[in-house]
């Protein structure tokens, strides 16, 4: 009985296969970098998505600080506003206009204090607790005018808000009016109008000759 004889195994050329696991390794890493900016692409393009929806969101809306004079709401940018002050607290001025009301002490700063009431032609009445003030400016403040209440911070889209004619008259300050009747002041023209520039010696020397300090009544 004879056998057959089996071929002879043929070496493993161990280069070879080191060959084809590195071109196999290349392969893969070269996949998964794609698919890694792939990925980083989506999210950018996400990102740039949602950045731009909230871009254009902010450009259809207004932010507004309304407050009230004489039963009227009025509103300005929330740019020209740098803060709100309640239960202002201010010292009269001597031989100054009717709208201007005194100064305030903001932090060492002293503020002229002004009442648009009188520049708007509004009535202002005898009982009328002004509580409240808004410091206005906008790199610093400037000034502060009155409110006859709680000043709101709001958001309004732009279709709310519809643009007046310019008026050479009384109401120069008026821009646009709310749809709810709100209207809106020039924020930049009420900053640089000269009435309400004061002269620092007139408020220094208001500082040294004040006697006593205007409290707002306590509305009941």
């Amino acid at each position: 009985m004879t056998t057959s004889s089996r071929p002879a195994a043929r070496p493993v050329d161990w280069n070879a296969v080191r060959r084809r696991m590195a071109a196999a390794i290349e392969q893969t890493e070269a996949l998964l970098e794609a698919a890694q900016q792939d990925a980083q692409y989506e999210r950018r393009s996400a990102r740039s998505a949602g950045d731009a929806l909230a871009t254009q969101s902010e450009e259809q809306a207004i932010g507004l600080v309304t407050f009230m004079l004489s039963d009227r709401q009025f509103a300005l940018e929330i740019r020209y506003v740098c803060e709100i002050v309640a239960k202002a607290r201010f010292s009269p001025l001597p031989a100054m206009p009717p709208h201007a009301c005194g100064v305030y002490d903001l932090r060492g700063q002293l503020l002229p204090v002004f009442d648009l009431c009188g520049l708007l032609d509004l009535p202002r009445g005898t009982g009328t607790a002004n509580d409240w003030a808004i410091v206005c400016g906008q790199t610093q403040p400037e000034f502060l005018i009155l409110s006859d209440a709680v000043p709101e911070i709001s958001t309004l889209p732009l279709e709310e808000i519809e643009a007046v004619e310019p008026d050479p008259g009384d109401n120069t300050w008026h821009c646009a009016t709310t749809k709810a009747g709100t209207v809106i002041l020039d924020g930049d023209l009420l900053l640089n109008d000269r009435q309400f520039f004061l002269e620092d010696e007139q408020i220094i020397a208001s500082d040294d000759e004040r006697t006593e300090i205007h409290e707002p009544p306590i509305s009941k």
